[in-house]
């Protein structure tokens, strides 16, 4: 960290160590790391490649998407070539963007679009890798892009910020992925947050700000069997009744506790928000105008009971590619999402070559 104070926590031993920073475009040196566009794509370990996407170009305030909102400047379709290079070579994608498509900044026309291509390619991205939003969010994708009753198929994960704006607290999010071995499909296993409470450090200006663990691990935060999209799916409907379940990602949103009440229509709001990775409303129709009656808590609930009726297909996953912490190496992703300048929102993948996690090596 440049000789500053060292951000917890130690990885585990033998981890490796990969840094992700959102910055400005003012910040890159190097024309040869904008491969096209501000996009470009980086093979990081055997069959697992990292694609940063600029979808600023994407945002609603930009006016040539006005003009044509599928692809004004060919970013997807150099995303969509990329993608089929990786399907061709059996490789794992990981993609790093900025403005996730159910931002209220993203353009439908656009956003629809990228939809369509995490579809087409849902067996290559293992993982979509977002910011912008400064809040801890989520948005899911669907086999129909309308239907929330249809197969999960991808989720976007947006991490928080290190920036209060505009009433948050800061914060950073560490990853752990599957590591190199045979058979694995680098998805995230799990993450861990840690929190400044901005309020305590302004009460005790002497001392330094104390980094606090938020959580640390999401599994067992949000009660989920693992970070697939049919988990996260899951953990929406669950939100639906369970009042300490939808709390706690309403606290954890935030990274504080004082944001008043929140009634039905707020709630409803946060749910249908999760399940939006474009703007058409029928994602959300389903979801009740008024609270649920009988106040009943999911945890009471069989799982059959919480799901929604559906002709889903039923995916059976790969249980021996999944590692175990004891058993297989991993990776670590720290995502810090500085204060990006309106307009420059590339994003820039710093790594360590296969860093070991012993405290002199970081």
């Amino acid at each position: 960290m440049n000789g500053r104070r060292r951000l917890k926590p130690d990885p585990p031993s033998g981890a490796t160590v990969v840094v992700v920073v959102v910055e400005a475009i003012s910040t890159l040196t190097t024309p040869s790391s904008l491969a096209f566009m501000g996009c470009y794509m980086r093979k990081m370990w055997p069959g697992l490649r990292v694609i940063s996407l600029n979808n600023g170009y994407g945002d609603h305030v930009n006016f040539f998407l006005y003009v044509n909102q599928t692809d004004p400047d060919g970013s997807l379709s150099w995303f969509q070539n990329q993608l089929v290079e990786a399907e061709k070579a059996g490789d794992k994608v990981h993609v790093v963007a900025h403005i996730p498509g159910g931002s209220g900044e993203a353009l439908e026309g656009w956003a629809i679009n990228y939809y369509k291509v995490i579809n087409r390619f849902e067996d290559t991205i293992t993982a979509q890798f977002f910011g912008h939003t400064h809040s801890e969010e989520f948005n899911m994708f669907y086999e129909n892009p309308d239907d929330a009753s249809s197969r999960p198929t991808g989720v976007t994960w947006s991490a928080p910020s290190l920036t209060t704006y505009s009433e948050y607290f800061p914060a950073y999010r560490v990853y752990t992925i599957e590591g190199q071995y045979a058979g694995s499909q680098y998805r995230v296993i799990d993450w861990a947050e840690y929190y400044v409470n901005i309020t305590e450090a302004n009460a005790n200006p002497t001392k330094d700000p104390e980094w606090k663990t938020l959580y640390a691990s999401v599994l067992a935060e949000y009660e989920m069997d693992d970070a697939s999209p049919a988990e996260w799916d899951k953990f929406i409907t669950k939100m639906i009744t369970d009042d300490k379940l939808f709390g706690r990602y309403r606290k954890n949103f935030y990274r504080q506790t004082d944001k008043g009440e929140c009634d039905w229509s707020c709630r409803r709001g946060f749910l249908c928000s999760a399940r939006k990775n474009h703007h058409f409303t029928p994602i959300c129709d389903d979801l009740p105008l008024d609270p649920p009656s009988g106040g009943r808590r999911v945890s009471t609930l069989s799982s059959s009971s919480i799901t929604r009726k559906s002709k889903r297909r039923k995916i059976t996953p790969n249980l021996e590619a999944v590692p175990t912490k004891e058993e297989k190496p991993q990776i670590w992703y720290f995502f810090i999402a500085q204060n990006v300048e309106r307009g420059c929102k590339e994003i820039q993948i710093f790594s360590r070559e296969l860093v070991k996690s012993s405290p002199s090596t970081r």
